[in-house]
């Protein structure tokens, strides 16, 4: 099964995302207090609601940034669309 393929459709990614995670064993609140975040937006990264605003793009790309590390992948392979990765 082609990983590209899973995390280009929203609904697929989000779904593919929380499984790393849980196999991982990463919880999303750590990741939220890492960057100092909240953990609905750590929530919206995951599903692909937020992709980076002037505002949060910076905090965005750190939790982004958090993911890859945690899970030992690259950002670009858990977020291959995104042109802030």
């Amino acid at each position: 099964m082609k990983v590209n393929h899973l995390t280009k459709d929203n609904k697929k990614r989000g779904r593919y995302l929380r499984a790393l995670l849980i196999i991982n064993g990463v919880e999303q609140q750590a990741v939220a207090q890492d960057v100092d975040a909240s953990e609905a937006l750590v929530s919206q990264v995951i599903h692909g609601h937020r992709k980076g605003t002037v505002r949060n793009g910076k905090k965005i790309l750190a939790i982004k940034q958090a993911f890859a590390q945690r899970l030992g992948m690259p950002v670009e392979e858990l977020f291959p669309d995104d042109k802030a990765a």
